[in-house]
């Protein structure tokens, strides 16, 4: 029996609530056959946005079935969760290729070129539910996942696990390594968009699940760092004034 527990669409229709986040998108490539969805924001009481459904390719006779459960947050310090579990129920490996994109506009830097600040994590768990191990792997010259800005990659930095391979011991759960993003940065505006990209082989029998998070942060222009800077010396001599 499959261990995998679906999980159901939080919203099925885009209405106009003041309280509606932004809209994901998610794009899904199984072995060459594509399909996507569009799936509305709920907000949340930390003030950033949820995400939680699933598809697969047909009920009662699917061979795959992908599900999130995402959080996501648009500000001068941006996120988005990787929670993202696939299953594979055919008995032969199966391609999965997943990008997923959040619009996300970071407030301007004030004046300047301003920066952005990335950095981010990957873990989870491989589990076979077969009586044989079970194998995750990179495929090409591919990373498994690299997160995106502007629907592209921000340089090689934001690439984990490129040439990954990873079996668990036998029909079993074994931990997935976490695979850390060392914080880098960009110069420019880079995009009005938030995500990542999923692509990766699954052996049949198998599901893989994940978790972490993608960040970018901004870091105002200097420009604008000296006007804060100012602003600051003139309210001391004010005050001195006083």
């Amino acid at each position: 029996m499959f261990q995998f527990t679906m999980i159901s669409i939080a919203a099925a229709a885009i209405t106009g609530s003041a309280l509606a986040g932004p809209i994901l998108s998610i794009k899904f490539d199984v072995d060459g056959n594509k399909s996507s969805m569009l799936q509305e924001g709920t907000l949340t009481p930390f003030n950033d946005y949820s995400y939680a459904g699933s598809v697969g390719d047909g009920f009662p006779n699917a061979t795959w079935v992908v599900g999130w459960d995402l959080v996501s947050k648009s500000s001068s310090t941006s996120f988005v969760t990787n929670g993202f579990t696939i299953g594979n129920l055919s008995p032969t490996t199966k391609r999965f290729n997943i990008t997923l994109e959040i619009p996300n506009t970071l407030p301007s830097g004030g004046g300047g070129t301003p920066s952005w600040e990335f950095f981010g994590n990957l873990g989870g768990t491989l589990t076979s539910n077969t009586g044989v191990a079970s194998t995750l792997s990179a495929y090409g010259t591919n990373p498994l996942w690299q997160g995106l800005r502007g629907g592209t990659s921000p340089g090689a930095n934001s690439e984990l696990l490129r040439g990954f391979t990873f079996s668990t011991p036998g029909a079993t759960t074994a931990p997935i390594p976490m695979a850390q993003i060392t914080k880098y940065t960009v110069v420019g505006g880079v995009g009005t968009s938030l995500g990542y990209q999923f692509q990766f082989d699954l052996s049949g029998g198998s599901t893989a699940s994940f978790a972490g998070n993608w960040n970018a942060t901004l870091v105002p222009a200097p420009s604008a760092l000296a006007l804060v800077g100012l602003s600051g010396v003139n309210l001391l001599r004010r005050r001195r004034c006083m």
